[in-house]
């Protein structure tokens, strides 16, 4: 196994760990918000909270930064799915750490002041930035393995609609509950 395989293998796994951990995590919530009490609920962020920097930030770094070593080493260069696909991590690490994490601090917060269940709409806003950031990670997953081209129009066309979407169905304005 020359070294190149073994760069691909180490960061195909930090991806699946950091992409299919916080799938999890999002999947987890969302079960819990149906048929949990707000402890329960508050106790998948606690756990997020404990995980995001031994996990999710160190896997996503790394993600990162064999991806960019594989691009020169490898000489993909800059083709379309390294290029949006590099775009999507800087994009999906960056609101992770000034949103995200943030807002599930914030919520941690709300429940040590005000009680578990003032949480509550906090924890339904984290859930549904977190899909919208999810749209974007499921994207990179894509490029990486179609790897289109430039020419490929239609293929952008119907990703940018998805985390358009995605990102409208997360952003819509909240009812407000009687």
């Amino acid at each position: 196994m020359d070294y190149l395989s073994l760069l691909k293998f180490a960061h195909v796994i930090a991806a699946v760990l950091w992409v299919g951990g916080g799938f999890t995590i999002i999947l987890a919530s969302t079960l819990l918000a149906r048929r949990s009490p707000a402890e329960a609920q508050l106790a998948v962020v606690r756990a997020t909270t404990l995980l995001a920097p031994r996990l999710f930030i160190p896997a996503s770094v790394f993600t990162l930064a064999s991806g960019v070593a594989l691009l020169f080493l490898a000489g993909w260069g800059w083709q379309p799915f390294t290029t949006l696909g590099l775009a999507g991590v800087l994009f999906t690490s960056t609101f992770g750490a000034t949103v995200l994490g943030p807002s599930c601090e914030a919520a941690l917060k709300t429940a040590d002041t005000r009680g578990a269940e003032a949480a509550i709409p906090a924890l339904r806003r984290v859930r549904r930035l977190a899909v919208m950031d999810y749209a974007v990670q499921f994207a990179i997953v894509f490029l990486m393995v179609v790897k289109p081209g430039w020419q490929d129009i239609a293929i952008f066309a119907g990703l940018a609609a998805v985390i358009a979407v995605a990102s409208l169905a997360a952003l819509r304005p909240m009812p407000r509950l009687a």
